[in-house]
């Protein structure tokens, strides 16, 4: 496995793509960054440290659809190429290649948001004044990324699945976006016109989490509920994509 995953990592982490989407993804930020900084040189007193670095807290669902390139990062097209059928006839086991993509995957993304967050933040720190909230600032980015990480692993997940099942990249991504951001609203559609319960459900939803976290600030049963649900997610999503793979016909 080890050897499996040394070469994964050499792979993703050596293919322009992930560079590019992270350069994009930085100087985006550094628009938001320079966006806030010009108004507080034009006299917005309400632009400090604490307000800025807050920003993240509505932002969170950005990472959920970010897993879509960490996704394809690592999975790479592999259907299309036939990369995957060499490996399976190769002799390598499903279950090394499934969980092996799965983990790097998973490691792109934390590298990429450790990056984009400690980039944003020191920019923040830097470019704006302090005063006494800053303590409280930084006390809800933790709770909002303590709470975001799990449900972060879990459209991972989610998407891996996706990319492994569906032959076309193209129709596997829109799978999964329709699983992470179409189901919710499926679901308050139901709620609404046969029962309740459909609406409970759509309550443990990645995406109506996430934007949830910041309204439950500090509530550390909901940030209990979001690693209980996101793990739940992230083992169905990997326990129902690795039993069909070791199923499928690789063509």
């Amino acid at each position: 496995m080890r050897n499996y995953l040394s070469a994964e990592c050499f792979k993703a982490f050596h293919r322009r793509y992930f560079y590019t989407a992270l350069a994009v993804c930085l100087v985006l930020e550094g628009v938001l960054l320079w966006g806030y900084w010009l108004t507080l040189n034009w006299g917005n007193p309400d632009v400090n440290f604490s307000f800025a670095a807050t920003t993240l807290s509505f932002l969170l669902s950005v990472g959920l659809y970010a897993t879509l390139i960490t996704g394809d990062i690592v999975f790479s097209d592999q259907h299309r190429n036939n990369t995957l059928k060499n490996e399976v006839s190769y002799g390598l086991p499903r279950v090394r290649i499934y969980l092996g993509k799965l983990a790097v995957s998973i490691l792109a993304a934390l590298i990429a948001a450790a990056v984009m967050m400690g980039f944003y933040l020191a920019g923040c720190w830097l470019l704006f004044p302090h005063d006494a909230q800053d303590a409280q600032g930084w006390a809800l980015v933790g709770y909002c990324l303590a709470g975001a990480l799990p449900l972060w692993l879990a459209a991972q997940a989610v998407v891996i699945a996706c990319y492994f099942l569906v032959r076309s990249a193209t129709l596997a991504a829109f799978l999964a976006v329709g699983i992470l951001g179409v189901v919710p609203s499926v679901l308050q559609v139901l709620g609404l016109l046969f029962h309740p319960a459909f609406e409970l459900l759509r309550q443990f939803t990645p995406s109506v989490m996430l934007d949830s976290l910041r309204n439950m600030a500090f509530d550390g049963s909901y940030l209990g509920l979001c690693w209980i649900s996101g793990l739940v997610w992230f083992a169905a999503a990997t326990a129902l994509g690795l039993f069909l793979f070791r199923r499928k016909e690789i063509r």
